[in-house]
């Protein structure tokens, strides 16, 4: 189905589904623990979340291994395991794809530090994510999604990469707001990264993660008139706070959809949600997509 997203996008709105992590969190993922190992060690709660999402009207889900590059599960002892956890997670949400639907190959940040001294090289950078992306395509994703990256230069191997699959690829970058403007952690400025993701081939950027979703309409207004790639957007569900040890996020689900809406007015091609939110959280965006596409 390679290229199928991109003739989507271009009819209209694509939703994209919410949170993995916090919903495995909420049921005892232990801090620490490797939440790819749940796709062959708890594979219902997995499939579980993957069809709630499709249930409640995401065009796409995302597989369930935003740390399963070679670099990121060898810090957890289970780098022997990366074909057998990414396929798992690949195959659980392929083998529930609804006709028309689709499956997004999650790949995320190594967390490792680049361009110093001692650091991880650009070779076994880019290695660790083509191997993720290799098997995620063999596994039957429709495209590549690189999500949550706060290094520019990280994000461009994952994309380099993630193209040798001959599949879509998307890239999102996780922002905060300061002063002068939107950055990342590694003080990328947004401009920048977006012209950089175009150059290095991605078919669809955008950010994810940090923001809530008043921030990322700022950030919008900012990022699109930069390219002219679709933009995806998935902001957290609000601040969260700690409550009895684990994060709480402040967004009611009817007015975080109501806020994503405006991001669509704003020039969003597709949306989303990110930490906090919920199955819940995407049926209310359903309801606002379908009702934008009615008004227009």
């Amino acid at each position: 189905m390679a290229g199928d997203i991109l003739t989507r996008l271009s009819r209209g709105p694509v939703l994209f589904d919410g949170a993995m992590g916090s919903l495995l969190i909420a049921q005892d993922l232990r801090h620490g623990d490797a939440p790819e190992l749940w796709n062959v060690e708890n594979a219902v709660v997995i499939e579980g979340v993957h069809h709630a999402y499709f249930e409640v009207g995401a065009d796409v889900v995302t597989t369930n291994t935003f740390g399963g590059t070679r670099l990121k599960l060898d810090a957890k002892g289970l780098g022997d395991r990366i074909e057998e956890l990414n396929r798992a997670g690949a195959e659980l949400a392929v083998a529930i794809r609804p006709e028309g639907k689709f499956v997004a190959g999650d790949i995320g940040p190594t967390g490792k530090v680049t361009g110093l001294p001692g650091a991880v090289s650009d070779e076994d950078l880019r290695d660790a994510f083509a191997e993720q992306a290799r098997v995620l395509a063999a596994a039957g994703v429709d495209f590549i999604i690189i999500e949550t990256m706060y290094d520019l230069g990280e994000a461009l191997a994952a994309v380099s990469a993630a193209k040798d699959t001959g599949l879509p690829v998307i890239a999102t970058m996780t922002f905060d707001e300061k002063p002068r403007g939107f950055f990342t952690l590694m003080g990328n400025r947004v401009e920048d990264c977006i012209s950089a993701l175009e150059n290095a081939g991605a078919s669809v950027v955008g950010a994810n993660c940090t923001l809530a979703p008043d921030e990322m309409i700022k950030l919008l207004r900012t990022m699109r008139p930069t390219t002219s790639l679709p933009i995806l957007i998935q902001p957290n569900a609000g601040q969260p706070s700690l409550v009895n040890g684990k994060a709480v996020y402040s967004a009611e689900p009817e007015d975080f959809a109501m806020e994503v809406r405006q991001l669509l007015e704003a020039g969003a091609n597709a949306v989303g949600g990110c930490c906090g939110t919920t199955p819940e959280f995407i049926g209310q965006i359903a309801s606002e997509v379908e009702d934008y596409l009615e008004s227009r």
